[in-house]
């Protein structure tokens, strides 16, 4: 053993030593000044140095999560640390080529990009040199990190864990993540200044996870978020832009139903035979590693992934043959102008539904425009409409397997100089100004859920907005589907003789119609919005001419089902007005904190989605996880949160530092407030 972990280091300085010779002159010193949230500020005269300081930084912060992340995505997760859920996902990684593609993505970069890759990863080496003790004894194996294990991670990130998002196990208990992103246009903000919020609402999993960060060097100057193992800044601003992505649903990925025959499978009426190669993944059981192998094949309709009898599941998955990520978000913090910033928009080839993948891009430039357009990766099928990504559809026919196509240049994509603002939590992208709305997009209108109505009616609350407000609206826990419920179920419970359904309504009439900890009401509120939602709730429908107050008519079993949820909240709790807190949990890093956000069920503009911790608590899955609202002015104003902190590392000062703002509905002013210097 003690032979294996010299080998292991030996590796690693080796490999250290080869990138520091392949940067030559490149890797220059950077400075890294730490501020009170834990959000690195980084300065160096070149991209390279930058990026090496942020490979330092993010393995500072996320060490050991980066190391875990950086093993699964090769399709070694067994060999490092057995196990049968490792198992599973290094089959799946090597079925659908992840590693190998890495490797070819790496090599079609531009140079400037593969330098930053380089200079990345050097610097989480050099870390990992200089600070062993902080790594835990476990994850040393996935040493050295390579090139191109942050290719690796992105495709398993955000290709498989969120474009083939129904293939996670757990994808019905966050089937209602979302985002907010809003532009406001400067005729329509009070100071005159262009504004931005972006608010995403991911899975809190180190496979979503953000890492906060300010980058500066000669040619760049930009702060936002990148995915964890990630060089790039996903979202972000700097002194001319700034964008935000939000979600869509996007029907990226088919399973597909093949017949087989040995080794052939039928397409067209004919036999075809699969394209095969075996490969060999180690599995760690105790102190011994076997070695199994599995046949990797792939068909004309994809990646076969499941085989049983003489059928065999194809996955077929768009994005895959798109390898420019790193450099479009590269460019787009670069970007000085709308017009820069508009050419990256076509090589935005995004597919998937999540909160940091790009179907709706919300974006401002200074002083000029507000601009929301759509950049969307799906394939392009005939024969068939656009079914749920968990749909199986045989293959008996080709006619609506085409190949993958940019659909960018004929989805909706707009910009606005004029008065505007746009919203960006909808289904499709959506503007608020001059038409009426109802003449725009009638389906996303008939369908958009309570938290979009939400969105659109602080945003039409008033005629200009202001930097504060944005700041104020971002916290918003409001209930929008009580605006339209709660005064029914008010007076039905009142008119009742049952005295349970009496303190009901005092108690519902007392709610402030938040989901904030002390809200009291919220919880018997949602207990009937999940007693009712199987049955029809409204006796109406959305009307056009009015569609952010309704459908709004109850049903009279609708209303019944409020003493369902009357019993129900009794029988878990004794008291019918027990508070947000004491029911809804955000769990962190081992630690349990009371409160949590809102529903986007029940029209919660900063909203979350739960899972159940006991009989009587649900516990936070995801949701608001980096907030940010931007004014562009003689002086940049900026406020955040990255909700569940910069750090995961024990032995970091600012693990789980920021997640008392969330609760208090608070933002940080970004910038530097304490110098702790790092120079490397």
């Amino acid at each position: 053993m003690k032979t294996i972990k010299l080998l292991q280091w030996g590796m690693l300085i080796i490999y250290t030593l080869v990138c520091s010779i392949l940067l030559g002159q490149e890797k220059q010193k950077a400075i890294i000044k730490w501020d009170d949230w834990g959000v690195p500020h980084i300065t160096a005269k070149n991209d390279a140095s930058v990026y090496y300081a942020l490979g330092w930084a993010q393995m500072e912060a996320h060490a050991n999560l980066i190391l875990k992340g950086y093993g699964k995505s090769r399709g070694r997760a067994a060999e490092y640390w057995g196990g049968a859920e490792n198992w599973e996902n290094d089959v799946l990684v090597r079925k659908i080529g992840i590693p190998d593609r890495a490797g070819q993505w790496f090599q079609c970069q531009p140079d400037d990009i593969k330098k930053n890759l380089l200079s990345f990863t050097a610097g989480m080496n050099d870390f990992c040199l200089a600070h062993p003790e902080v790594i835990s004894e476990e994850l040393k194996c996935v040493l050295p990190i390579e090139a191109t294990d942050p290719l690796a991670r992105l495709q398993q990130s955000y290709h498989l864990k969120v474009g083939a998002f129904a293939l996670d196990p757990q994808a019905s208990q966050w089937k209602n993540a979302g985002s907010n992103a809003w532009a406001i246009a400067p005729a329509k903000s009070t100071s005159g200044h262009a504004l931005l919020l972006v608010q995403p609402h991911p899975v809190w999993s180190e496979d979503f996870m953000f890492f906060e960060t300010h980058l500066k060097s000669e040619e760049l100057d930009i702060y936002g978020i990148t995915l964890l193992g990630n060089p790039v800044i996903a979202m972000g601003f700097n002194q001319n832009v700034g964008w935000g992505l939000t979600f869509n649903q996007a029907d990226a990925m088919d399973l597909i139903q093949l017949d087989t025959k040995g080794d052939q499978y039928l397409i067209d009426g004919q036999w075809k035979n699969f394209e095969m190669h075996s490969e060999q993944i180690k599995m760690k059981e105790g102190d011994a590693t076997h070695i199994k192998t599995i046949q990797v094949k792939k068909s004309d309709y994809g990646f076969i992934i499941e085989e049983k009898g003489n059928k065999a599941l194809a996955l077929r998955l768009s994005g895959l043959d798109r390898p420019f990520f790193l450099q479009q978000m590269d460019r787009m913090a670069k970007a000085k102008t709308s017009k820069i910033l508009k050419m990256q928009w076509p090589c935005c080839k995004c597919h998937c539904k999540t909160s940091f993948t790009p179907i709706n891009m919300a974006t401002c430039f200074t002083c000029t425009m507000a601009s929301f357009p759509n950049a969307l990766e799906v394939p392009y099928r005939i024969g068939r409409p656009s079914s749920p990504l968990t749909q199986r559809v045989s293959s008996c026919t080709t006619t609506f397997l085409l190949p993958i196509c940019p659909k960018s240049r004929t989805l909706p994509q707009a910009s606005w100089p004029i008065p505007t603002t746009v919203p960006g939590p909808l289904p499709i992208p959506l503007s608020s100004h001059q038409k009426p709305i109802h003449h725009i997009l009638p389906t996303a209108l008939a369908n958009f859920d309570s938290r979009s109505r939400q969105s659109l009616k602080m945003l039409l609350s008033k005629s200009q907005l202001s930097f504060d407000d944005l700041v104020t609206m971002q916290a918003s826990t409001h209930s929008e589907l009580s605006d339209r419920t709660l005064d029914a179920l008010i007076q039905y419970a009142a008119s009742s003789a049952d005295t349970q359904l009496h303190a009901a309504a005092n108690i519902l009439q007392r709610w402030d119609k938040k989901m904030d900890g002390q809200s009291k009401g919220a919880v018997l509120f949602a207990n009937w919005y999940f007693a009712s939602r199987k049955i029809q709730v409204f006796s109406d429908t959305t009307d056009l001419m009015n569609p952010l107050q309704t459908p709004h008519l109850l049903t009279e079993p609708a209303k019944a089902k409020l003493m369902d949820a009357v019993k129900q909240t009794l029988t878990k709790y004794n008291q019918l007005d027990v508070s947000w807190a004491e029911v809804y949990k955000t769990m962190l890093h081992n630690q349990s904190y009371d409160g949590g956000l809102g529903l986007n069920e029940l029209g919660s503009f900063n909203a979350g989605f739960y899972r159940p911790l006991s009989k009587t608590t649900y516990g936070l899955q995801g949701g608001t996880a980096f907030t940010s609202v931007v004014e562009w002015g003689p002086r940049i104003r900026a406020k955040g949160l990255l909700s569940y902190g910069n750090a995961s590392q024990d032995q970091s000062p600012f693990k789980n530092n920021q997640i008392e703002l969330l609760l208090s509905r608070q933002l940080a002013t970004f910038g530097i407030t304490k110098k702790t210097l790092t120079s490397i």
